[in-house]
């Protein structure tokens, strides 16, 4: 028997919300000169970018897994940016890192921190956690759903992410 789509024919009779829950595993990897050999690649003047580069990289990563508060907000975004994308959501907003990583990088040694906050200002902090971002690995193929139910939409309004 073939089924149709009420929002295509217009005849829609209701609406019910499932909620998924769902554990993953995300790994951390070091930024090590192993784990990032591909990004330092020379360029046409045979200078690529430098291992400082990722070495402070590396500082900031160590920081923020101190930072039990920042890297747990972290990961929520990340994991939820990831499965947007799986899911082919158009509707999802930019989320931006950049009080997160203030909070983390101001904590540092006074050169990363200068260094980070200038790279900030200038509107290049992204291009500045390339490696932190590929840093972490989420590990979808073994993902478990560990409940799911309905809800009433109306219920959605009071649960915070």
């Amino acid at each position: 028997m073939a089924t149709t789509n009420p929002m295509i024919d217009g005849n829609e009779v209701g609406e019910k919300r499932c909620r998924i829950i769902m554990d993953v595993n995300i790994r951390i990897i070091k930024i090590t000169p192993g784990s990032v050999r591909d990004h330092f690649i020379p360029d046409e003047t045979g200078k690529g970018l430098s291992w400082e580069w990722a070495e402070r990289q590396n500082r900031l990563l160590l920081a923020l897994l101190q930072d039990e508060e920042s890297l747990d907000e972290l990961l929520i975004g990340i994991t939820r940016d990831e499965l947007e994308m799986r899911l082919e959501i158009g509707s999802r907003q930019y989320r931006s890192d950049d009080e997160l990583f203030e909070r983390v990088y101001s904590e540092m040694g006074r050169g990363d921190a200068l260094y980070f906050q200038e790279a900030k200002d200038e509107g290049l902090l992204d291009e500045n956690l390339e490696l932190v971002d590929k840093a972490f690995i989420i590990d979808w193929k073994h993902a478990e759903i560990e409940d799911i139910c309905v809800i009433k939409l109306d219920e959605d309004q009071t649960i915070k992410d």
